[in-house]
């Protein structure tokens, strides 16, 4: 138990201190920001394309008819020189992407929410407004890709940051209600 609940900690800050540090140089260097992020998802797609083009060439003929590496190998490629020569597609489509990602943070803050309400924590609805606000942000950024591209980066930024504040509250007040548990079944 103590070592999934070290992991789960670990995990829980480390994606808030991702969230932290994109949402400062979404908010303070914009244009700097979506030229790093084209830039290293271009070369990343490029060499696990690569990767997977060479390891279907190197597999045996019968384990190359079973997978998908050519064709995946192939596409990301594709993908990888298409973000290098044409940047503003990350830019259009990474804030749906990051949308996505907050609706999933504010489906994990409902649940930790309803946990809380279960265990007969007070302060449980505290969690439910902050998946209120992850939802919203979220929503927006999948309903407004181009806007958020083109207009608001730096509201990505702020998004980012108060979901990264919102996780923080929310990983701070459940590990607090465990360590709780903890003392009153005796663990």
């Amino acid at each position: 138990m103590k070592k999934t609940t070290s992991r789960w900690s670990f995990t829980g800050w480390a994606m808030i201190l991702f969230y932290a540090i994109c949402g400062l140089l979404l908010l303070l260097w914009p244009s700097f920001t979506w030229q790093i992020a084209n830039y290293a998802l271009s070369f990343v797609l490029l060499i696990v394309g690569i990767v997977m083009i060479v390891g279907y060439i190197r597999t045996e003929a019968l384990d190359g008819m079973l997978g998908y590496g050519l064709s995946t190998g192939l596409i990301l490629a594709l993908l990888g020189v298409l973000l290098l020569f044409n940047g503003e597609v990350l830019q259009t489509l990474l804030p749906a992407v990051w949308g996505l990602a907050m609706l999933a943070g504010g489906f994990g803050k409902l649940q930790m929410a309803f946990d809380l309400k279960r265990v007969g924590q007070g302060r449980w609805w505290l969690l439910l407004i902050g998946a209120g606000i992850s939802f919203l942000l979220g929503v927006l950024s999948v309903t407004r890709p181009v806007f958020m591209a083109t207009v608001a980066t730096q509201f990505a930024g702020i998004a980012l940051l108060v979901e990264a504040l919102l996780d923080m509250v929310a990983l701070l007040m459940l590990k607090r209600e465990i360590k709780h548990l903890k003392v009153s079944s005796g663990v």
